[in-house]
């Protein structure tokens, strides 16, 4: 009984805390608006970070593969603030459910995008797609 009890002390320390953590470190969405054709590869590259993968289309042109993470908007974070609470009135219980819930959130947050240049290196075809469903914008 008393080993028991110190396993279920520890496991509720340990996963305490990790949906208010990833909550909180949850990236903001990504603003797309300066991505239109013409647009030069360094910029989105600036934007996007490094492409995941670079390939050329059928016709020899450049093509980068992004995946990136688009979340909520910066207020969204205060449900940090009931994840919190919820924690320590249940002493980390709370975690069973809130934990996968925020990793789904995350999924939901990764988007993918094909950019194609053509030879100077400018943008001339622009598609996003969500990796996992939700309605989180990309």
């Amino acid at each position: 009984m008393r080993v028991s009890r110190i396993s279920f002390i520890a496991l509720a320390l340990i996963t305490n805390g990790c949906s208010v953590y990833q909550a909180a470190v949850q990236p903001g969405p990504v603003d797309l608006s300066e991505i239109v054709i013409g647009t030069p590869r360094q910029l989105i590259i600036a934007k996007l970070g490094q492409p995941k993968h670079e390939d050329k289309d059928a016709s020899g042109h450049k093509q980068d593969y992004f995946e990136y993470k688009s979340g909520m908007n910066e207020a969204s974070k205060t449900r940090v603030v009931p994840y919190a609470l919820a924690d320590v009135f249940t002493f980390g219980l709370a975690e069973l459910a809130l934990w996968p819930l925020e990793e789904v959130a995350m999924k939901a947050a990764t988007c993918t995008a094909v950019a194609t240049y053509d030879a100077n290196l400018k943008l001339t075809s622009w598609h996003l797609h969500k990796k996992e469903k939700g309605n989180l914008p990309c």
